[in-house]
């Protein structure tokens, strides 16, 4: 109803009620749509300001493994400046010619038995282990990795793991490319690739690096161990009366072989080891008297024969410089002196082949 003022007549209208209902109905329908648009609107919004954080992280990743990348390529470039080093301490050190050495890296066993200096044969080398000086290749090229084979497993793998993490169906190579945010995530599975081939790569190296490096070390250890165990000094100090070779006997009266030194010094004087060894002979021996035995390993002895008294036992450890006996004239002998012998192999060889310095 319409009522007007003062004494205009009242109107009235009449609506019909489907009418009414369908306007309300309306009214409720506008209302729903405006909240889905909203909803959308504000979930758009939403999204939008979500891909620009997501881009700014897709660009910090892409950095950051960027600078991982970098300090990828310069350890490589330190790891190839130390086998480089590693290379040139082969060739100083004789271990570049990798078809023929073998470094040994024990001495050989020491021979126990009492027989006479007549009876000495060559030792075998059974016991003794060693290493190969092959130099080993390293692998420090990072050029067209893509290309290969282990880098393309590497690339599926950490496709499948973005297309889990972005919720994408198994045809993702379609859908990644509907939006920006999914293409920068699919290309660092790039980077996750690179970084982790060449990590993988790297750490190989190192590994193969560090058993070169070990085994270098070992072979210097070694060769500290021979020179230890080398007779590089004369056992006693005196002159030499008779020197290796051919010589008159004074008790047979014919030539025969002198297979030592005669080092004439007056009784009592200190004889020493030469070199680090073990005692495999300490007591009186036919003909040589008071007679002591060293082996020096890696197939080095030394004989010493016609002592007045011994100073060590059989068994015993012995170095460089140690008192083993003092010099005398017992067994078959025309004064006091040191008759002393280096054999290699059983082999009896001049001992001024190995003497360095005198005591």
């Amino acid at each position: 109803m319409i009522i007007p003022e003062k004494d205009k007549g009242v109107r009235s209208f009449k609506i019909p009620g489907i009418l009414f209902r369908s306007f309300t109905l309306f009214i409720v329908l506008t209302s729903i749509l405006i909240g889905i648009f909203l909803y959308d609107y504000i979930k758009i919004v939403q999204q939008i300001n979500e891909n620009k954080l997501l881009n700014l992280e897709n660009r910090q990743l892409r950095e950051q493994i960027q600078l991982f990348q970098n300090k990828i390529n310069s350890l490589a470039s330190d790891l190839q400046r130390i086998n480089t080093f590693e290379k040139k301490l082969r060739i100083i050190t004789g271990l570049e010619d990798s078809d023929q050495a073998k470094i040994p890296l024990k001495p050989n066993s020491v021979d126990d038995s009492d027989s006479s200096m007549d009876d000495y044969s060559p030792k075998s080398d059974n016991n003794s282990t060693s290493i190969e000086a092959r130099p080993i290749e390293l692998d420090f090229d990072f050029e067209d990795i893509r290309s290969k084979p282990e880098y393309q497993k590497l690339k599926e793998l950490y496709d499948n793991k973005v297309a889990a993490n972005l919720g994408l169906a198994n045809d993702y190579k379609i859908t990644r490319q509907l939006s920006n945010v999914i293409k920068n995530s699919f290309e660092l599975s790039y980077n996750y690739s690179d970084f982790d081939f060449k990590y993988k790569k790297i750490k190989k190296v190192v590994s193969t690096l560090e058993t070169k490096v070990h085994e270098l070390d070992q072979y210097l250890l070694d060769k500290e161990s021979v020179i230890q165990s080398t007779p590089t000094i004369m056992p006693a100090v005196g002159w030499i009366t008779s020197y290796f070779g051919q010589r008159m006997s004074p008790y047979a009266g014919k030539l025969k072989m002198h297979e030592g030194l005669d080092v004439g010094a007056p009784y009592g004087t200190p004889i020493i080891a030469p070199a680090d060894g073990l005692i495999t002979y300490s007591g009186v021996k036919s003909g040589f008297g008071k007679f002591v035995q060293i082996d020096h390993g890696y197939g080095i002895e030394t004989l010493y024969a016609h002592s007045r008294t011994l100073h060590v036992k059989k068994g015993e450890k012995v170095q460089r410089g140690q008192m083993i006996a003092k010099v005398g004239s017992t067994g078959y002998s025309t004064g006091p002196h040191l008759h002393y012998e280096v054999r290699v192999n059983g082999i009896a060889v001049d001992p001024l082949y190995f003497v360095l310095e005198n005591n």
